[in-house]
């Protein structure tokens, strides 16, 4: 399954934060409601810096994310992560620090730092936000300014994650020549106003060549991404981000060289643009790993790719923190339609387990063990062996799935079904049977059943689904029951639902973006949590 990537070379997605998109020509944008614009006085100057703030609104202190535009952005580029912070109900930040690099005052000077040091104390103060939980991140220009903050920003940070960063502007200048690219322009607006390319000047503004303070930074994470393809269908070579990678090992680590990635390295992905040698099964977002190392608090991936962040990991990876987990797992996803839909649960379950693999077997109309619509082929009884071998064609030789997911049964309470619902148990019991012989030991899948969420008759098909919103609440003690005795995990998506049952889905029984992101939530976390024997 594709995560969901912000690339710069998209004009459809001309977002803002994490990627980077000229904002020059753009029309307001329509943020989600809770996202208010606001005017921080800067501290060092008569300037006001505008933002956009969204405040969380639960009780409890909460992460601050900080989204950085990106070199040729501003404060109102859209951005894809507004809805997911909205929906994480983090506190959240987007600020302007001096707008486009085009001129000497922007681009990682001494007043975009002051920028941004006077917005996160402004956001710190006016939030809950806890002050611990400051998260920075951007792509592009953004990771480049996230990177520079690194280095110079007089402020605590708990992460800085920058995708696919411009890291040494003395260097990107010709390369931005040689590519007939505008940045090249910019750069000397930047460095000399214009005049002329000034390298000096360009190489202090650049973190390649900075050392941050050691003290302040001591537990910060750094994480650098970028795709194996940038440079050549995107503006920043892969250089820039490993010689980052290398050159912060070599200040908090001089006494590891083995930790550095070889000039040797280097060249042969530069290119190459693969790796023979990387593991095939290893992946981010859904797409393959050519390279990943770390050392303390810093890691390196280099993903399948262009110039573009991972939108759909992108949070996720932020917050882990080094010490999460990141072991690779094969998820094989069954559902209906709310399991097929582009932004159903299995493509967020993508988002919230980023190093995981999902193969995803759902179909709209899919029951547990009724012909729907007449159909066999939407009977998972009578299909699932079939499934089954079509997941083993797609599997690695000799691997399993680790983990199977199943969101069937809102097709089995469909009105046409209303008198048969007494074999529901036994047809579910059958099919968990089914897959656990398809895939036998010694180390069986790990099974997670959930009930159907709670349907909104007022919204949906009365011909359909008359009765339904019963009848699903009479399933969820069944699901239950057969996840006891079937030595399974269970999620209760009806309770989980059911005080908010007309708010996640517009049309009474398909789930909303939000309700299948808090769906994949749930499966993931009852996956950490030991098997009951």
């Amino acid at each position: 399954m594709n995560p969901t990537a912000f690339s710069l070379f998209r004009p459809a997605i001309l977002l803002l934060v994490l990627c980077g998109v000229p904002a020059t020509g753009q029309s307001q944008p329509v943020w989600p409601e809770g996202f208010t614009l606001v005017s921080i006085p800067s501290s060092v100057d008569t300037t006001v810096q505008k933002a956009w703030f969204y405040k969380s609104r639960t009780p409890g202190q909460k992460p601050l994310v900080v989204s950085l535009h990106t070199w040729s952005g501003d404060y109102n580029q859209e951005d894809p992560l507004a809805e997911e912070i909205l929906w994480r109900d983090w506190n959240y930040l987007h600020p302007d620090f001096r707008g486009p690099s085009v001129r000497p005052e922007a681009a990682g000077s001494d007043l975009v730092i002051a920028d941004l040091a006077d917005a996160i104390r402004w956001a710190l103060a006016t939030s809950d936000a806890d002050p611990d939980q400051v998260f920075l991140t951007g792509v592009s220009g953004g990771g480049y300014t996230a990177l520079m903050a690194y280095m110079k920003l007089p402020i605590k940070l708990r992460a800085v994650h920058a995708w696919a960063p411009v890291t040494d502007l003395a260097a990107w200048y010709p390369e931005c020549l040689g590519r007939n690219l505008h940045y090249a322009r910019d750069l000397e607006n930047v460095t000399s106003r214009g005049t002329r390319f000034d390298p000096a000047e360009a190489a202090r503004r650049s973190p390649v060549n900075l050392v941050p303070d050691r003290s302040l930074r001591k537990d910060t994470e750094v994480v650098l991404y970028t795709g194996i393809h940038d440079g050549y269908t995107g503006s920043v070579p892969i250089s820039h981000s490993i010689r980052q990678y290398n050159h912060l090992v070599r200040s908090f680590y001089p006494e590891n060289p083995t930790a550095l990635i070889p000039d040797s390295t280097l060249l042969n992905l530069v290119l190459r643009r693969t790796n023979p040698a990387a593991d095939t099964a290893r992946r981010i977002g859904g797409r393959r790993i050519h390279l990943e190392t770390g050392t303390g608090n810093f890691k390196f991936f280099l993903f399948e790719g262009g110039h573009e962040m991972l939108t759909g990991p992108a949070l996720t990876l932020l917050t882990a923190g080094m010490k999460n987990s990141s072991k690779s797992q094969i998820i094989l996803t069954l559902g209906d339609s709310n399991g097929a839909a582009e932004t159903g649960w299995p493509a967020q379950l993508q988002k919230v387990l980023p190093f995981s693999e999902i193969l995803n077997f759902s179909t709209p109309g899919k029951t547990i063990g009724f012909d729907n619509q007449n159909q066999s082929a939407l009977n998972s009884l009578k299909t699932i062996r079939a499934v089954c071998e079509e997941a083993k064609a797609k599997l690695p030789p000799g691997r399993q799935p680790d983990v199977i997911c199943i969101l069937l049964g809102t097709n089995d309470t469909k009105s046409i079904f209303a008198d048969r619902q007494a074999e529901i148990p036994e047809n579910l019991t059958r099919l968990i049977g089914e897959l656990k012989t398809a895939f036998p030991g010694p180390v069986l899948p790990e099974l997670v059943l959930m009930s159907p969420p709670p349907a909104d008759e007022t919204k949906a098909d009365p011909l359909k689904y008359k009765g339904c919103a019963n009848r699903i609440r009479l399933l969820a003690p069944v699901f239950k029951g057969v996840a006891i005795r079937e030595k399974v995990k269970f999620v209760n998506l009806y309770s989980l639902f059911n005080a908010e049952a007309g708010r996640i889905t517009t049309d009474g029984i398909h789930l909303t973006r939000e309700a299948s992101f808090r769906t994949a939530q749930a499966c993931a976390e009852i996956l950490t949590l030991p098997q009951k024997k």
